[in-house]
């Protein structure tokens, strides 16, 4: 709770800074841009080192590796689906806007809006390639040099995390301020209202679901399927869980699908954004939609879609202490 408090306020006054500086605001986005690169770029180095250097991580990348990672793809397919069938249901197009409302914008709007679409593409583009190189750089120096040199593993885990929390919170604080310059968060919840409240308990049920199925393939029984799906990408929590009450093999699963969960997320946010959907995109990496994917969202579709992935995020990261434990018979 403590790090949702500091995230969220880091936003909060980020957003009003940057409120402040609307009609300016044009000269700050390039250097709110390179801000966000860099730290984007520093986060998942850091993760990919912690990766790199986790025996935990090194020992389960065979049989038990295969079944994370078609848990991850089953998981993350069936958080999408119903995704798109609530924002069906809900009227909202694929782009994250009331349906009829995009049309009453004047044609010269919408020209204006399809070249910043054709920026941001780009913007998202390039951030891809920043992650996937900053990660395998991470894993590589996480598992040939910090494995090796470094024998106080969980001291260095230790100050990492430092490091990252104080970067995610520049982040957030900066994506606050660029959506307190772009002014649509406002007016895009009054227009949505409720619905925001929706998409979490859908991708909730979207994983009960798909995680009941799995037990059917998968060697777990249907706690640990349920379990293991609950985790929501929460790596450091749900596997200790699993494997507190006495479910080895269905742990080490957990931790796997978990690693897959997050990273294959944050780097199909931008990929997969205008291909499958805006809000679609915001259900891929679990909890950290709250964090680090706010801003692959915010690069990927518009600053107002953030909304539904802090949602997301933040129930998640409520619910996953909750639901591991219960249903494992913790």
């Amino acid at each position: 709770m403590a790090y949702i408090a500091l995230y969220w306020s880091a936003m909060v006054i980020g957003y009003y800074i940057g409120s402040k500086k609307r009609d300016h605001g044009d000269r700050f986005l390039k250097p709110t841009d390179v801000i966000m690169m860099a730290s984007v770029s520093l986060l998942v180095f850091l993760m990919g080192i912690r990766m790199g250097s986790n025996e935990e991580v090194i020992r389960n990348l065979g049989t038990i590796g295969l079944q994370a990672l078609l848990a991850t793809v089953l998981l993350m397919a069936g958080a999408v689906l119903s995704v798109t069938v609530t924002r069906k249901l809900l009227h909202i197009d694929k782009w994250g806007r009331l349906e009829g409302h995009a049309i009453a914008k004047e044609s010269a709007e919408l020209e204006q809006y399809e070249k910043q679409e054709e920026e941001e593409e780009k913007s998202s583009n390039l951030m891809t390639w920043l992650i996937l190189i900053f990660v395998v750089l991470g894993i590589f120096a996480g598992y040939f040099l910090v494995r090796v040199y470094i024998p106080d593993i969980d001291g260095f885990n230790d100050k990492a995390g430092i490091i990252m929390t104080c970067g995610l919170t520049l982040l957030l604080g900066v994506i606050g301020f660029q959506m307190g310059i772009a002014g649509t968060v406002v007016e895009q919840l009054k227009l949505i209202g409720f619905r925001v409240l929706i998409f979490p308990v859908a991708v909730l049920i979207g994983t009960a679901v798909v995680g009941a199925l799995m037990s059917l393939i998968l060697p777990l029984t249907l706690r640990e399927s349920l379990a293991v799906s609950f985790g929501f990408g929460w790596y450091t929590f749900a596997p200790v869980a699993i494997s507190n009450a006495g479910h080895v093999i269905a742990s080490a699963v957990s931790f796997m699908h978990n690693v897959f969960r997050e990273m294959g997320g944050i780097v199909l946010i931008p990929l997969l954004a205008k291909k499958i959907g805006y809000i679609e995109v915001t259900s891929l990496p679990g909890v950290a939609a709250m964090d680090i994917g706010l801003t692959l969202v915010e690069k990927a579709t518009r600053p107002d879609i953030i909304v539904y992935s802090f949602a997301i995020g933040m129930s998640q990261s409520l619910l996953v202490p909750l639901l591991v434990p219960l249903v494992i018979g913790a």
